[in-house]
């Protein structure tokens, strides 16, 4: 008996009418017929006696040359099944595709039925292969722009528009007429003007920091791109115009004008607050005014910036307040915009989001403890955020290539180095009379749970960690910071033990508690619940926690020699590599700053070995000569 497999065509011997099978039993089978809906075919069941299968049906490419120009109907293609045959191997005379083929089928098929055209789309994509419509669909337009390059933009469309086959009757001729303008412009200018496609996907498919990587051709195509996007009033080409020359490229070099205006055109465009929050900071430095700041703008957009929830607006904002920039000097409310920067950067650094602004928060709030900003001098309390900040800015550096991150790094080395010098209570060993270990733990009051362990002496080893929640992959980290043992690291349980001759309690036995909420009393004993019920109790007279002792790093790699140089007005202080030995403390050297090359004071030389530096090494920046 024949095979009446999916997708063989079969002919119903009574009426001649062409099918595709679906389903089949033993006496029985299930066709398809796309003859009369192509959108909701037919489905009839049959007694195999009733039909019979169809010989292999072939399409010459001359013949499918001919419908994808428009002259032959799908029903001719098909014979009246509209179910395509298959392709004629080894064809002596071969059709590939081409786009005046692709321009008059457009032309045909504008203002046809939404049925009719997605026949052609279908019948185009299904024979790709065969007529070599698309070779790279997803490449990356280099260089100059070739009739494969529109052919493969046009896949893209097409190809997108097949998704749409499920009723969107209007969007089938915007799709043609589509076409049918991109073909037009390429092919009756010869080849000269770029038609929209090209300029969009060209304009969008570099970022300004890796164009400068690419050809000098292909430079000059994106900023032909790029350029004609922008006189079209293209929101985001003026956004990507702006960031080029914010950023600088050997195309568009670097220029606070023209960024800042480009900025102000596309925040008046959109509305968008990224761009209020990027003019804040072009304001903030005097970027356009020879380095002399402008506050009231700063001040303007970072508040725009801040409504919007832009971390980095509502924390320049705070260091507007902090320091009496262009407002009246405010510790308190710095505090507490850095609080809140600092309260919800937290949450995503703990989940692994290592690209947030978690390390200029917790900078910040060292800050405030270093300097007084709303809160008392204590430089505990400040070293507990820098080493926090460190390590978030080193995680950052691992993850991404932020601008500005090399600045963060380096404040955060200085602070770090420079409380260190009056912050000296050392030691691994920390006491905690009350549980206050524990808040590295409840994370919002979430469960926890304590493994107790008993020893030898008496003493308790507990061991805790956060549990995950029905809607997480993981439980958050706890980020354990200990400031008199350089300590801070994320870790997913702590080890923490308790003095000798320490007793516990747990309702039903066992050796775990699970809780989300403790109470302390100072006669040493700790509640532990879960909800409103008691978990389990812990009396002992300190709990301790020991950081891990310090690798000592090995000097490995290549030695780099650097200058640490102060800028004269911010007086900021930032490492440079440095090729000149001969540039010693107090001299001057050249570098290229935001405004161009600019002379700063050397302030310290020193040489470190790879493994030793905190950044990347193509990270940092180079001194271009000595004074």
């Amino acid at each position: 008996m024949a095979n009446f497999d999916y997708g063989t065509p079969c002919m119903v011997i009574a009426s001649g009418r062409i099918g595709m099978v679906i389903d089949s039993t033993r006496t029985k089978v299930t066709l398809c017929f796309y003859d009369k809906d192509y959108f909701d075919p037919d489905q009839v069941t049959f007694r195999k006696t009733q039909v019979r299968i169809m010989e292999d049906r072939f399409v010459k490419a001359s013949r499918l040359g001919q419908f994808i120009k428009g002259k032959l109907s799908f029903e001719e293609l098909t014979d009246g099944s509209n179910i395509l045959p298959q392709f004629v191997d080894n064809d002596p005379k071969p059709y590939k595709i081409n786009l005046k083929d692709i321009l008059s089928g457009a032309t045909a098929y504008e203002d046809k039925s939404f049925a009719d055209i997605c026949k052609w789309v279908e019948t185009i994509l299904t024979y790709e292969d065969e007529i070599s419509f698309a070779d790279d669909p997803w490449g990356v337009i280099r260089d100059k722009v070739t009739d494969r390059d529109i052919m493969n933009l046009l896949w893209r469309d097409l190809d997108d528009f097949r998704w749409t086959f499920d009723g969107f009757d209007g969007q089938a001729n915007d799709v043609i007429k589509n076409i049918k303008n991109e073909l037009t412009i390429w092919l009756e200018s010869n080849r000269k003007q770029l038609p929209p496609s090209v300029l969009r996907t060209v304009a969008f498919q570099f970022d300004d920091d890796s164009i400068d990587n690419e050809s000098r051709a292909t430079q000059k195509l994106f900023k032909q791109c790029l350029d004609a996007m922008c006189e079209k009033k293209e929101p985001k080409a003026i956004q990507r115009r702006g960031y080029c020359y914010y950023c600088g490229t050997k195309i568009y070099p670097n220029d606070w004008i023209k960024a800042r205006d480009a900025f102000i055109e596309y925040y008046q465009l959109t509305g968008d607050a990224s761009a209020a929050n990027t003019l804040g900071y072009i304001f903030y430095y005097g970027r356009c005014n020879n380095g002399v700041p402008e506050y009231e703008e700063a001040f303007k957009y970072f508040s725009i910036g801040h409504a919007y929830t832009y971390f980095e607006s509502t924390y320049k904002l705070a260091d507007m307040f902090a320091h009496g920039y262009g407002v009246v000097k405010d510790g308190e409310t710095a505090n507490h915009l850095y609080w809140s920067v600092y309260k919800q950067t937290f949450k995503r650094f703990i989940k692994e989001d290592y690209e947030s602004k978690f390390a200029d928060a917790a900078l910040r709030m060292g800050n405030c403890f270093r300097y007084g900003y709303g809160a008392e001098v204590d430089l505990e309390t400040a070293y507990f955020y820098y080493l926090q900040a460190d390590l978030a800015i080193r995680k950052r550096t691992e993850v991404a290539d932020h601008y500005g991150d090399s600045v963060v790094f380096n404040g955060v080395q200085r602070a770090l180095e420079e409380v260190r010098k009056e912050y000296t209570d050392k030691g691994r060993k920390t006491n905690f009379i009350n549980p206050g270990w524990l808040n590295w733990a409840l994370i919002k009051h979430r469960r926890c749970r304590i493994k107790i362990r008993e020893l030898k002496n008496g003493a308790l080893q507990l061991t805790a960690s956060p549990i995950k929640r029905r809607d997480e992959n993981k439980a958050p980290l706890m980020l354990v910071t200990i400031p008199r043992s350089d300590y801070c690291e994320l870790k997913d349980r702590i080890l923490i033990k308790t003095a000798a001759n320490s007793t516990y309690s747990i309702p039903g036995g066992g050796n775990e508690i699970i809780f989300d909420s403790y109470e302390y009393n100072w006669n040493g004993t700790t509640k532990f619940y879960y909800g409103d019920e008691l978990a389990g109790e812990i009396f002992t007279e300190r709990y301790t926690f020991t950081a891990p002792s310090k690798n000592e790093i090995i000097p490995e790699g290549e030695k780099y020699h650097f200058v640490r140089v102060v800028f004269e007005g911010s007086g900021r202080c930032y490492d440079y590599l440095c090729d000149d030995t001969s540039v010693k403390e107090g001299d001057q050297v050249i570098i290229n700053g935001y405004d161009g090359e600019t002379a700063v004071n050397v302030v310290s030389v020193f040489d470190k070995y790879e493994n030793q530096l905190g950044l990347p090494v193509d990270r940092y920046k180079k001194v271009v000569r000595k004074a």
